[in-house]
């Protein structure tokens, strides 16, 4: 049995925090993820929040919702425990399915690559 170390169970569980806070807003989260080598070092931490369309996410960028996105998930990491020295904005990031889509043919590991 594989067991995932205690700050990816502290990611996972802020990512998921902030996703649910944000369930009724729009536009919807399409889809989250994060990754990174943040058990060797946890500035290494990467979070990607998508949205479906370009459109959505220069509507949820002009409006100041990709910031507050950023700063509850920051808040959430925080809270729960992860080093507040090793993350910031720069370690979320916003990209959209049709990006992938028209860049990688919808071939998630070529776009995030």
């Amino acid at each position: 049995m594989f067991l995932f170390s205690k700050r990816n169970r502290i990611i996972k569980k802020a990512v998921a925090k902030t996703v649910a806070a944000f369930a009724d807003r729009t536009p919807k989260i399409y889809q989250h993820f994060f990754y990174g080598a943040f058990d060797i070092a946890p500035q290494h931490l990467v979070v990607w929040y998508l949205f479906e369309s370009d459109t959505e996410m220069e509507t949820a960028k002009s409006s100041g919702y990709c910031d507050e996105l950023k700063k509850a998930t920051i808040r959430n990491l925080i809270n729960l425990g992860y080093p507040q020295e090793a993350i910031g904005t720069h370690n979320i990031s916003f990209t959209t399915k049709e990006d992938i889509d028209n860049k990688a043919n919808g071939d998630y590991h070529l776009y995030f690559q």
